[in-house]
C-alpha cells in the first residue's frame, strides 16, 4: 500500500513537471483582421505578465487595449513607427490598439487571455469517493 502511494506521488511528480516545462512554451497565433485587412500575431502572457496588464488600470477597456498592445509584436512595432512619426505620444504607444473596434477589442484580449491559459474549459471533474466507515 505505501509502496502503491510512492509510485503515485512520483507519476504525479514527473506529470507536473512536463506540464510546467509545456507551460513555459508561450503559445503564439496569428489573426486575421478583416476591418484592416492585415494579419497580427499575438502570443500568449506568463502568469507575471498576466498580474501585470490585469492591474494596469481600473477601466477594463484599457486593460484590453494595454493586454493586446503588450501580447502582439505586430503592434509594438507599428507604434514604434507611429511615434517617430508623431502619431502617437512615447508611454501611450498601447492607444495603437484604438483602431480596432470594441468588439474586436474584446474577441482578440480574451484570445491572448485563453493562450495564456487563463479562461477557456477546465479538464476537472470531482471524483465521487467512497465513504470510508470508522471501525
Amino acid at each position: 500500500m505505501e509502496e502503491n502511494k510512492v509510485l503515485i506521488f512520483e507519476q504525479f511528480a514527473r506529470k507536473a513537471k512536463e506540464r510546467i516545462e509545456a507551460r513555459k512554451q508561450l503559445r503564439k497565433e496569428e489573426l486575421v483582421i478583416g476591418s484592416i485587412g492585415m494579419d497580427m500575431e499575438i502570443r500568449g502572457l506568463s502568469d507575471a505578465e498576466v498580474s501585470e496588464v490585469l492591474e494596469f488600470s481600473d477601466d477594463t477597456i484599457e486593460v484590453d487595449k494595454y493586454t493586446i498592445y503588450y501580447a502582439s509584436s505586430t503592434l509594438q512595432e507599428a507604434a514604434k513607427v507611429m511615434v517617430q512619426q508623431g502619431s502617437l505620444q512615447t508611454g501611450k504607444e498601447y492607444t495603437i490598439t484604438d483602431m480596432f473596434t470594441q468588439s474586436e477589442r474584446n474577441f482578440i484580449a480574451r484570445r491572448i487571455l485563453e493562450l495564456s491559459g487563463v479562461g477557456g474549459e477546465a479538464d476537472i471533474r470531482i471524483k465521487e469517493k467512497e465513504e470510508v466507515k470508522n471501525s
